[in-house]
């Protein structure tokens, strides 16, 4: 019930999703491939940089350059300062003193500097306030700083020097004080210069690097695309597709996974086909044998029936139908065996026991069978008990088939022989003949299903395939392994290992 649950829930989760062709029908179907978001996330990440990158700057080089300007504008008033005191050393004390005069010379140091370093508006003031001189570069001067970029800015504001006292003889000194504004300088254009060229190279750059996310996504998603080509030539039949490396760690990984699979498919499906075969032989074979004793029971029923038929052959009649029907129920039985297997209900009773026990049981069970086909049939065990853990009537069905099979197979004056070995770790079963052997390319297919090889005769047509594959499925639930040696021409060697704690695990899985 669960399971059927689960079953339906999934094929309604399915239902609910939508279809590989819907999806492509969508609007906005060519998001969901790989190389459009891959091209989408490079495009996103450098446009991110440049943004960040643009933001940087704006913050940063107004303040730079705002800097540098104020420098440049208190360098020129220590110019100015040092140039009206050279200006002073060289005038007389009469000059220096008369204000008007003193003034003037103030002046026209102030010209000269506002027009040749200063490039501002230059104040002098003395330390009660009053006004010294004033100068601004003149209008030739003004034009062509215009003309190289430079204009009046005012946003550079440079604090006022206040210089050390002058003197102007027989100890009598003053105080000047300079100030310069407005200053002609080139920050508003280099950042618009700057802001212009960092748009240009954004912008170039964002090209450049969504070409590149195009060439990269496609070189990315290149081999997911041969990979998925490859993957649907292969759901189309073509078994022999397999995926090539591409030189990328991730996706060689992937395609080497694909391949694993690919190829443990492959083989499934060439087991799978081989089994086909081989059960159409087997449909084939069992109808075969099933058409036969029901044809002799038919027979023997209309014989039977017959007035002139005596008590002696009505005797024998019974006799070959009791055959028949054994020969089927032993069909019915395997097949019914086969089933149970595969459904993993196979009926398990593990009990301590002497494995001798079972040995002998079908050793006595088969001698009569071994005479009348003139085969010496023996069997060796020690002499001291061999106790553990197993299932006798699997074990009686093991050796049973094992040496069924044996007999058939060895030809009259043959010999037929099993025996048990005792080991500290283990039990093993052993059972040889001197028949015809197993070639060296049947013996890894010897325990399969409806495998009956390609001896021919009555050996072979009397077989249905399954007694091996059965003993080795009891000798696997005892925990077991079988295995089998044989050359042609030497007889075949049939070997069971069943460990003495073996038994109990498999009991419990059953």
């Amino acid at each position: 019930m669960h399971s059927a649950r689960t079953e339906s829930a999934a094929r309604t989760d399915r239902a609910a999703r939508p279809s590989v062709g819907e999806r492509i029908r969508s609007p906005l179907a060519w998001l969901g491939r790989l190389n459009v978001r891959l091209f989408l996330i490079l495009a996103g990440v450098a446009l991110v940089a440049l943004l960040v990158s643009g933001l940087a700057l704006s913050q940063i080089l107004p303040g730079y350059f705002l800097d540098q300007a104020q420098r440049r504008s208190e360098t020129a008033q220590i110019s100015v300062a040092l140039a009206v005191r050279d200006e002073f050393s060289r005038r007389t004390l009469n000059d220096l003193l008369v204000p008007e005069i003193r003034n003037s010379i103030i002046q026209a140091v102030v010209a000269n500097a506002a027009n040749r370093y200063a490039q501002g508006t230059i104040t002098v003031t003395y330390d009660d306030g009053s006004l010294a001189a004033r100068a601004s570069p003149d209008a030739e001067t003004a034009a062509s700083l215009q003309d190289q970029g430079l204009q009046p800015d005012p946003a550079v504001v440079v604090p006022y020097r206040r210089d050390a006292d002058v003197q102007l003889g027989n100890g009598v000194t003053t105080r000047l004080i300079y100030g310069i504004t407005n200053p002609y300088t080139n920050r508003a254009i280099t950042l618009q210069r700057v802001g212009d060229t960092l748009v240009g190279a954004g912008l170039a750059a964002l090209l450049v690097s969504l070409l590149i996310g195009v060439v990269g996504a496609r070189a990315l998603t290149r081999p997911l695309a041969r990979l998925r080509r490859t993957a649907s030539r292969y759901s189309q039949g073509a078994l022999e597709e397999r995926a090539p490396e591409f030189g990328i760690m991730e996706v060689d990984d992937l395609a080497h996974q694909f391949n694993i699979m690919a190829d443990r498919l492959t083989e499934s499906l060439r087991l799978l086909e081989a089994d086909r075969d081989r059960l159409r032989e087997f449909v084939a074979d069992v109808s075969h044998e099933l058409r036969t004793p029901i044809a002799a029971l038919r027979a023997f029923s209309e014989l039977q029936e017959g007035t002139d038929v005596t008590d002696e052959q009505r005797g024998e009649f019974q006799e070959r139908s009791r055959e028949q029907i054994a020969r089927l129920e032993w069909m019915s039985t395997n097949l019914l065996d086969l089933s149970r297997i595969d459904a993993g209900i196979f009926p398990m009773d593990i009990h301590e026991g002497d494995m001798r026990d079972p040995v002998r049981s079908v050793a006595e069970a088969h001698s009569e069978l071994a005479e009348q086909r003139g085969i010496s049939l023996r069997f060796e065990v020690p002499s001291a008990p061999v106790m553990l853990p197993f299932d006798r009537e699997r074990i009686v069905q093991l050796l049973s088939n094992l040496t069924g099979n044996a007999l058939k197979f060895t030809p009259r004056g043959g010999e037929v022989v099993a025996s048990l070995h005792d080991t500290p770790d283990e039990a093993v079963l052993e059972v040889r003949d001197s028949g015809p052997g197993i070639s060296q390319e049947e013996l890894p297919h010897v325990f399969e299903r409806f495998f009956r090889g390609t001896n021919v005769g009555e050996a072979r047509a009397s077989g249905s395939g399954l007694g091996l594959a059965i003993a080795r499925s009891i000798v696997e639930m005892h925990g077991g392994r079988i295995v089998v040696t044989s050359a042609p021409g030497r007889g075949a060697i049939f070997t069971v290992h069943l460990p003495r704690g073996g038994a109990a695990g498999g009991a419990e899985g059953q």
